[in-house]
């Protein structure tokens, strides 16, 4: 009789070691983590949201011995796990992961960092925690098909990273297959996160991803503490898998756990948006550079999306066309495009062009469509872009945007994305030492040492 998709997985997350990750999944664990240190730093300071989530949190007495980035320490491991994972998600800068549509990066490393500070881990024991956490997560998100799962209006990001997190936080801390099954029990209690933030570019897309990293840390609290959870979490007939998605056969991917590390297959983003609006952004921003293009020199361009990029960063039209907070911005092929035209690139910086007349000049100009070559290509994030000025037409289709395993990012690229976004709060020596402490984290005894580092 089979063990059950859930005590497989269980098993697979909690055996899981270092000594058996490849070095090209070490470097990979390390870029990720240093990515969301920066992303949550930056979006401590810069974010609208983090000063009223923080100040909520502060409220409900949340004192401890771990590290909030950008705060300090002196909070509980849960407390301190929300907010750097709704930080990490806060400026849509965090990595992507192209079959689960997922962000693993943003529920996993704060859960794991948190209670790994807090037990005095070595860096060893986090980055192989972290693995096998990405490894979970985007194990359980395909498995209940993020297609239907996003139809039902669930983000799988903050749903199947509540497993994903509390599976780094076990490994990590070196629990047994039993704990870890019997906190999946748990996790099914608690796995959240809805797509209605949509409909008026709330908040709640930042924070129900804090809610997965802090749940995970709950859910290991409790198995800990001997409290029973609930058994065949993700393959019963109330499981996540029945519960969260339709059809969903629970052990047709368990045989592909662990023969590569999904944290390989992740991609880091260039760009603080959507990641539908990546390839569009890629092929437009090289143009507009090699063209040397004045935005009053564009006459028309025309962005090819396929139809889940149409649902996310083009649909409504008139709500994309006329976009006024970051969150609006952050999916808006429209904004985006017609702030790259502007700028001839896209930061976090570019969201300070919200209002400004000159994205509605621009934008006026762009259309934003559904076409059959791009959506032959989902799941891939491809874009076709059709760019009119003086009297010629520049066509580019784009099958993968920068930052996937095709085309990754250097490790330089991802340390430069890092001192770009850290700056707002580290000066250079102390950025210096950060990466320094990250690139070396499979030679330190106690990751107190990075963490000790990101503070105010």
């Amino acid at each position: 009789m089979s063990k059950g998709a859930t005590r497989i997985v269980a098993e697979y997350a909690a055996g899981l070691r270092f000594e058996q990750l490849p070095a090209a999944t070490v470097e990979h664990a390390k870029q990720a983590i240093l990515d969301v240190l920066g992303i949550a730093v930056r979006a401590r300071f810069d974010a609208e949201s983090s000063a009223p989530i923080a100040r909520a949190v502060e409220a409900l007495g949340a004192a401890g011995p771990c590290t909030v980035i950008g705060h300090g320490a002196g909070f509980a491991a849960q407390y301190a796990a929300l907010l750097n994972a709704a930080y990490a998600h806060t400026l849509d800068f965090d990595d992507t992961h192209v079959g689960s549509s997922s962000h693993p990066g943003a529920p996993i490393v704060p859960a794991a960092l948190a209670m790994a500070e807090e037990r005095g881990v070595s860096g060893k024991a986090l980055i192989a925690g972290v693995v096998a956490g990405y490894d979970v997560m985007i194990h359980v998100a395909e498995t209940a098909n993020p297609k239907v799962h996003y139809d039902r209006g669930f983000h799988p990001t903050a749903t199947a990273g509540t497993f994903g997190a509390t599976a780094a936080i076990a490994n990590a801390l070196a629990c047994s297959a039993d704990a870890l099954e019997n906190a999946f029990g748990i996790n099914v209690s608690q796995a959240a996160g809805s797509l209605q933030f949509l409909e008026n570019g709330s908040w709640m897309k930042r924070l129900h991803v804090g809610l997965a990293s802090h749940n995970a840390v709950l859910a290991h609290r409790f198995s800990e503490a001997g409290v029973l959870g609930s058994a065949k979490a993700l393959e019963g007939r109330a499981g996540f898998y029945h519960a969260y998605s339709d059809g969903v056969d629970p052990e047709a991917l368990l045989a592909r756990l662990g023969a590569r590390h999904q944290i390989e297959e992740t991609a880091f983003k260039p760009y603080p948006s959507c990641r539908f609006t990546h390839a569009a952004l890629d092929e437009l921003i090289a143009l507009v550079r090699e063209l040397e293009l004045q935005p009053e020199e564009l006459e028309s361009l025309r962005i090819a999306l396929p139809r889940k990029g149409m649902d996310l960063v083009g649909y409504p039209e008139p709500y994309k066309r006329d976009a006024r907070s970051v969150v609006d911005g952050q999916f808006s092929m429209y904004f985006t495009a017609a702030a790259a035209i502007l700028t001839r690139g896209f930061g976090w910086s570019e969201y300070a062009l919200l209002g400004d007349p000159r994205i509605a000049r621009v934008v006026e100009r762009i259309n934003v469509t559904e076409d059959p070559e791009v959506e032959a290509l989902y799941p891939r994030m491809a874009a076709k872009v059709e760019l009119r000025a003086r009297g010629r037409i520049h066509r580019r289709l784009s099958d993968t945007p920068k930052g996937e395993p095709e085309k990754p990012l250097t490790w330089g690229e991802v340390v430069a994305k890092f001192d770009d976004l850290a700056g707002v709060a580290y000066g250079p020596p102390r950025r210096k030492r950060i990466v320094e402490l990250v690139r070396d984290l499979d030679r330190a005894g106690d990751v107190r040492a990075l963490t000790e580092q990101l503070g105010a």
